[in-house]
């Protein structure tokens, strides 16, 4: 036996900036065989156990003593190699800690976390008198422990408290009067076991064994279905009992197991698959250039811009079999859950039995066994939102990101990442090629295709060379006149019934939900708001509740109004229940469905709202811009936008961008069966040039944006961090804000940085944390990322001085795609 010792390099699951480097410890003999690069282990750590990952094996460590790993958390390493470089790179990109990229990776619902426990070991009497003269905290900690009764999660008493625990319950231990211990967490899924019955005697000797009718039926039963079934199947279709099962495993005749099974979501609406399209010359164009990439190892990228039905989608499969026929997998995302029924099922249909999916409306036990096919070779192409770019896809071939344009691939917690920038890096490590999709491309994708650092596709005609459908404008300042104005057009409410009428299908699309934006006093003009949130509460109208879009707060609306307790509280604004209920009042009795979040919110809600509108069961559709992109229904010949201007008015650069392309998408749902298609948009801007667009020359109104976007220094052209500073204490959050530009004046002078700020963020307060940003704009970033995170680590030095409860937070936000 080797006696020499081996040491194990781990980095500490935590957000701390400080504890985001290795720590050496000593592996013990017993564990040597199952600690690898990538174990999850747990070590002891400032008085505590913690999860750690492995990262590497040094020859000798760096310090004098070096404690233990305690355990290997019982899984398969989280990470190769090839993983740990990427979580690396990660953290260096978006400036985060190393364990929070390596939380990426880890098998979905198999995350730990280890529980500090405490328990009061004396009488409450005791404590306090032993604790008489000392700082309050440890009697306001005894305290909470003596009220529970029993032992307490740290967090719960920090909760509680409303101030950390840890050093307070670290000095009542020492002091005898607290023990603690440490609980590692359950995890959310687990390997699911089924039991199945197998015949272990042939069929033909069955009659010779004399066994009583009611066996033998079960075992002749189980013959039938091949010698192996399912235990609850075999006793429902035989209707017996588990008793006869039992004795016929006593005899010998049959076995039962506990197999392990993988859970299989939904992936098909069970209807025909329809046989795959000859491509025209563009998508075969498309096709054999990826594909001569891929065939040659060459990670390229390639943004595929077609129009609205022009077949993205095959190309995606045609690369993909290319794919799987040289043994290498795919990973193509999607933007919304919305899409992934509908793209899930064109490519199982396409590829049967080798497709796995991956979004947060699976069950945690669902996610992790679809994990574990992919990790095993199941399954050789995952389709999935952001997070499936982390699918264990061995020999990766091939990567897709559909709509790339979507500001959905951007992670808004840490490490916020963008899926583009992570997959362009995952593919140069593997060798694979990378295709950013869209009709409507972000604009940072049209210059890197006019700059050559990704090579453009073009897919300019739809599918069959059908038209694009006919784009109005209406101007609703003209529509009403001297009166109120209507929420849906004359113009359109015509256009809806003859599509009715015709037995046609429509879609109204309105990027709101609710009944009403917000409620306000005729009388004082208060605007009833969200107490933890600096927005309005919308309106509802089922339930007849408001409710904040931010924190999910609800409340009933009051009979009057709270300020002045007197004047009526009256609707203002518009969302989807309210185009719903305009459209049952002019066209009664007219089949319809609305999808928005508070329609879908069950697990296959997406499936059975869209499979129903699929198959005619409903003539109109209504929603917001989960129905406005992705969606190939023929029926539809209609769509109406019932107000274009939502977005507009949004304070950010990217406002005007996001307006066309979302209306653009949307536009792109009618017309894409055998009928021709229109689409009405309303709106009060129609000279506007992102709205002017849609009926107007693209290529200008791109080029406008692009040269503002340069004399103003925002991306494409620099590179932007939006320093985010937050507290639940107001004066704390703007103190911090200026003293973190302070900061940032002397770190960051002379390197070519435009510091802008602090200023309140546009919404200023959510879920009761205040809100402050800084914006940082540099032409190159990596450079600065050291001494950016050096003057937050210098900021935090600054944030110990403050009181109890002014707890402040820095956030670091690389290419941010809101500045909200």
């Amino acid at each position: 036996m080797n006696d020499e010792k081996t040491f194990a390099e781990v980095i500490i699951d935590s957000a701390v900036n400080e504890l985001d480097r290795p720590f050496h410890y000593s592996v013990p003999p017993e564990l040597r065989e199952r600690v690898e690069v990538g174990s999850l282990v747990l070590v002891p750590f400032s008085g505590r156990l913690s999860l750690g990952y492995v990262v590497g094996f040094p020859a000798r460590p760096d310090v004098t003593r070096t404690r233990d790993v305690a355990r290997v958390i019982d899984e398969p390493p989280v990470f190769d190699f090839d993983g740990q470089r990427l979580c690396r790179w990660i953290a260096a990109r978006y400036m985060c800690p190393l364990s929070q990229a390596f939380r990426l990776v880890l098998p979905p619902g198999r995350g730990r976390r280890v529980k500090q426990m405490a328990a009061l070991r004396v009488l409450l009497e005791d404590a306090v008198a032993a604790l008489e003269g000392r700082p309050q905290a440890l009697s306001d900690v005894a305290e909470t422990l003596a009220a529970a009764g029993g032992p307490l999660d740290a967090r719960t008493i920090q909760r509680h408290l409303g101030t950390p625990t840890g050093p307070a319950l670290a000095s009542l231990e020492e002091l005898g009067l607290v023990s603690r211990s440490f609980v590692l967490t359950e995890p959310r899924a687990a390997p699911k076991g089924r039991l199945m019955v197998r015949l272990l005697i042939p069929a033909g000797e069955l009659v010779a064994l004399e066994l009583p009718r009611r066996q033998l039926d079960i075992a002749s039963h189980l013959a039938a279905r091949g010698g192996l079934q399912p235990q609850s199947d075999l006793l429902k279709e035989t209707r017996t009992s588990a008793s006869s099962l039992k004795s016929l495993a006593g005899k010998g005749v049959v076995a039962i197991e506990n197999t392990e099974m993988l859970r299989r979501p939904r992936l098909t609406s069970g209807e025909a698959a329809p046989g795959a399209p000859t491509p025209n010359e563009h998508q075969a164009a498309a096709i054999e250039t990826v594909v001569s990439a891929m065939e040659a190892g060459r990670p390229e990228v390639f943004l595929l811009e077609g129009v609205t039905g022009s077949g993205k989608t095959e190309v995606y499969l045609r690369c993909i079999a290319r794919a799987l026929e040289a043994g290498r997998g795919a990973i193509v995302l999607v933007p919304e859950i919305s899409l992934t029924p509908q793209t899930l099922e064109r490519f199982e249909q396409r590829f049967p039995g080798q497709v796995a999916v991956l979004h947060s409306r699976l069950a945690p036990g669902e996610r992790f066994d679809q994990w574990r096919g992919i990790r095993e070779g199941r399954y050789r192409v995952v389709v999935g939102a952001r997070s499936a770019l982390f699918a264990p896809v061995s020999k990766l071939g091939f990567i897709a990101l559909d709509e790339e344009h979507e500001s959905s691939y951007k992670s808004d917690t840490s490490p916020r990442y963008h899926a583009m920038e992570v997959a362009i890096v995952r593919a140069r490590m593997a060798g694979a090629v990378v295709v950013l999709g869209s009709a409507t491309p972000s604009f940072e994708a049209v210059e890197d295709a006019r700059s050559g650092r990704c090579v453009h596709l073009s897919l300019p005609d739809r599918i069959d060379n059908r038209p694009m459908p006919a784009i109005e404008l209406v101007d609703m300042r003209e529509t009403g006149g001297a009166g109120e104005v209507p929420l849906v057009s004359q113009a359109l409410l015509d256009a809806l019934s003859r599509t009715v009428q015709n037995g046609d299908q429509a879609i109204l699309f309105l990027n709101r939900r609710g009944f009403a934006n917000y409620m306000q006093c005729h009388t004082c003009g208060e605007i009833l708001g969200c107490d933890d949130c600096e927005v309005s509460l919308c309106y509802h109208i089922k339930g007849d509740m408001l409710m904040c879009h931010h924190c999910s707060r609800t409340a009933h609306v009051p009979p009057r109004c709270p300020s002045c307790c007197s004047g009526p509280l009256k609707t203002f604004g518009a969302g989807t229940q309210r185009v719903e209920h305009e459209v049952n009042r002019h066209l009664p009795g007219v089949s319809l469905i609305r999808m928005d979040a508070d329609t879908t919110r069950t697990k296959d809600a997406h499936w059975e709202l869209l499979g129903a509108f699929r198959r005619g069961e409903a003539q109109v559709l209504i929603g917001t811009q989960m129905i406005a992109k992705g969606l190939d229904i023929p029926g539809v010949t209609l769509v109406g936008v019932i107000n274009a201007d939502t977005a507009l008015a949004v304070p950010d650069f990217r406002a005007s961008e996001r307006t066309y392309q979302l209306l653009t998408q949307v536009s792109g749902r009618a017309g894409r069966g055998l009928r021709p298609g229109r689409v009405i948009v309303q709106t009060y801007s129609p000279e506007h040039p992102a709205i002017a667009a849609l009926t107007g020359d693209v290529g200008s109104f791109i080029d406008a944006e692009l040269s503002v976007r340069r004399h103003a220094l925002y991306p494409p052209y620099v590179e932007l961090v939006n320093v985010l500073v937050t507290s639940t204490d107001l004066k704390a959050a703007a103190r911090s804000a200026e003293r973190m530009r302070k900061i940032f004046d002397g770190d960051l002078s002379g390197g070519g940085v435009t510091i802008l700020g602090p200023a309140p963020a546009p919404l200023s307060r959510i879920r009761g944390v205040y809100r402050w940003h800084i914006l940082l704009k540099c032409g190159e970033l990596a450079p600065l990322r050291e001494k950016i995170k050096l003057s937050v680590s210098r900021f935090y030095d600054y944030a110990r001085t403050f009181p109890a409860g002014a707890e402040v937070r820095v956030s670091l936000d690389v290419d941010p795609s809101s500045l909200l």
